[in-house]
């Protein structure tokens, strides 16, 4: 089932990195979602999805701004431009916890109370 209560903004902590990883999930039509996500100073990275049938969403598009990221969230977000390659194709959100599941690896992140 393709999360209906994901939409705004959320934040990963991690040890590999001083700043959280941002990620914020919108619908924009029917069938069509963004998920834009970056760690501060770094690039900004994001996937479009298409929801299939209200059961599955299938990654279509991922891009990334090209620019060098510091050396302290290098590492972090190479992790992630990786993960999201792979292509999201799941998003589950469990309160304040929100599952993206790509390939056969999943992160969870935390609602960002900052925005």
């Amino acid at each position: 089932m393709v999360c209906t209560d994901c939409e705004g903004g959320w934040e990963f902590r991690t040890e590999k990195s001083p700043l959280s990883v941002k990620l914020i999930v919108k619908k924009m039509s029917q069938t069509d979602w963004i998920v834009a996500c970056m760690v501060p100073r770094g690039n900004m990275m994001h996937c479009l999805l298409k929801e299939e049938g209200g059961k599955n969403l299938n990654q279509v598009k991922f891009n990334t701004t090209g620019k060098d990221p510091p050396d302290d969230i290098l590492e972090v977000e190479t992790e992630m431009a990786e993960f999201l390659e792979t292509g999201i194709n799941n998003i589950t959100r469990e309160g304040n916890s929100l599952r993206v599941k790509a390939a056969d690896r999943e992160i969870v992140f935390e609602w960002d109370r900052s925005q």
